[in-house]
C-alpha cells in the first residue's frame, strides 16, 4: 500500500508544500531536498495523483484523438503513427470513435476540451464536419485537423494532395496506352472524394480529354454498395462502349468495381485496367488481383500531427501550420 503526500513529507523531513513543488516540477527545491523526497517516494511506493497534478499545472499531458471509426484496418498505420508521436513527446493519447456520426464527434470533442486533454487531433474528411471545425477555430483550444482541408481557416492542418494523386494515376494509365478513362467516385459526403474527382477532371483536361457526365460514375467507399451500382451499370452498357480503364476514388471502390467486372466476364487488366486510392487491404474471403493504387503516408502523418499539436500547446499564439503529404503510386497487376 502506498503512502500519502503527508507520509512522504514526514519521512523526508520536509514540508508538504516542498513535496508538492517537486512533484509538479516547480522551482524552489534544492538538489538535497529533491533526493530526500525521491527516496521517500520510492520507499513508500508513492504515486502522485495525476488529476490533482493537472489541476495545479493546468496540464494533463494527454491528447485526445477523434476519428470516424477505429475499427478499420486501413487506419491502423495512422493510429500507430499517432501513438509513436505521443510517446516521442511524452504524452498520453486517448482515442474516440465518432462512429461516422457528427453528434458522437461533437460529444467527444466537448469531453476532451473539459480539462481532460491539452489538445485534440481530429481525423476525417466528412463534409458535415465543417461546422464543428469552424467552431473549434473560433476558440483557443489547441487542435489539428488531419485529412479534411479548410483553406479559408487559420488552423493546424495535415493533408494529402489528392489532386496530385489523381494526376499521377491518370498519367500512369496514359503511359499504359489507355485513352478512354472513366472515374468511379467515392462517397460524395467526404471531401477527399470530391478532391480526387476534381483532380481526375483536371488531369484528363491536361491530356486533352474533355470529361462528360457519363465518364464519372458515382460509387461509394463501401465495397458492396459500389459492386451493386457497377453491376447494374455494366448490365446496361454494350461491351464496346465501356472504357479501357477505371480510376477509382478508393481501393474499396475499386474492389467493388472488380467484383462487378468479374461477374460480367470483363478481365482485369486484359480488357480494362483499374487503379484505386489508399493502398487498403482487400476484403476477406475473396481473391483479388493485386491492385495498382496510391499509398498515403499515414504513419508519417500521425507523427507530424502530434509534433504540430505540441507546438500549438506550447505556444497557443504561434503561427498555425499546414503540412501537405503526397501519395505514392504503387504499381501492381491491375495495370499493365
Amino acid at each position: 500500500m502506498s503512502g500519502s503526500l503527508q507520509d512522504v513529507a514526514r519521512l523526508a523531513g520536509v514540508s508538504k508544500t516542498l513535496v508538492s513543488r517537486m512533484i509538479n516540477g516547480q522551482s524552489g527545491v534544492s538538489e538535497k531536498s529533491r533526493l530526500k523526497i525521491q527516496a521517500a517516494m520510492d520507499e513508500l511506493h508513492y504515486e502522485p495523483n495525476a488529476l490533482a497534478r493537472s489541476l495545479v499545472l493546468r496540464s494533463t499531458n494527454t491528447i485526445g484523438v477523434v476519428m470516424d471509426t477505429l475499427c478499420e484496418k486501413y487506419f491502423f498505420n495512422l493510429i500507430d503513427g499517432l501513438e509513436a508521436g505521443a510517446e516521442q513527446i511524452k504524452y498520453n493519447v486517448i482515442f474516440s470513435s465518432g462512429r461516422n456520426q457528427i453528434s458522437h464527434k461533437e460529444r467527444a470533442v466537448k469531453y476532451f476540451m473539459q480539462g481532460r486533454t491539452d489538445g485534440v487531433i481530429f481525423y476525417g474528411s466528412r463534409v458535415e464536419d465543417e461546422p464543428l471545425i469552424h467552431k473549434l477555430s473560433e476558440g483557443d483550444f489547441p487542435f489539428v485537423v488531419i485529412e479534411n482541408t479548410f483553406p479559408a481557416l487559420d488552423i493546424n492542418n495535415i493533408v494529402v494532395d489528392n489532386t496530385f494523386g489523381s494526376s499521377i494515376a491518370v498519367d500512369h494509365l496514359f503511359r499504359c496506352g489507355c485513352r478512354k478513362i472513366w472515374h468511379v467516385a467515392g462517397d460524395v459526403n467526404h471531401r477527399v472524394s470530391l478532391d480526387r474527382r476534381d483532380g481526375y477532371i483536371i488531369a484528363m483536361q491536361r491530356h486533352g480529354v474533355t470529361v462528360n457526365d457519363r465518364m464519372i460514375i458515382q460509387g461509394d467507399f463501401d465495397v458492396k454498395e459500389t459492386y451493386l451500382k457497377m453491376k447494374s451499370l455494366l448490365a446496361e452498357f454494350p461491351r464496346a462502349e465501356l472504357p479501357d480503364a477505371f480510376y477509382c476514388g478508393s481501393d474499396n471502390t475499386a474492389y467493388g468495381l472488380m467484383m462487378a467486372l468479374e461477374e460480367a466476364g470483363i478481365r482485369v487488366p486484359e480488357d480494362v485496367m483499374v487503379i484505386g486510392f489508399d493502398d487498403d487491404v482487400p476484403p476477406p474471403n475473396r481473391q483479388f488481383k493485386p491492385l495498382t493504387t496510391l499509398a498515403q503516408p499515414l504513419y508519417q502523418m500521425g507523427m507530424s500531427a502530434m509534433e504540430m499539436l505540441l507546438g500549438s500547446i506550447q505556444n497557443p499564439e504561434g503561427k498555425k501550420n499546414r503540412v501537405v503529404f503526397y501519395p505514392e503510386l504503387v504499381i501492381r497487376e491491375t495495370t499493365r
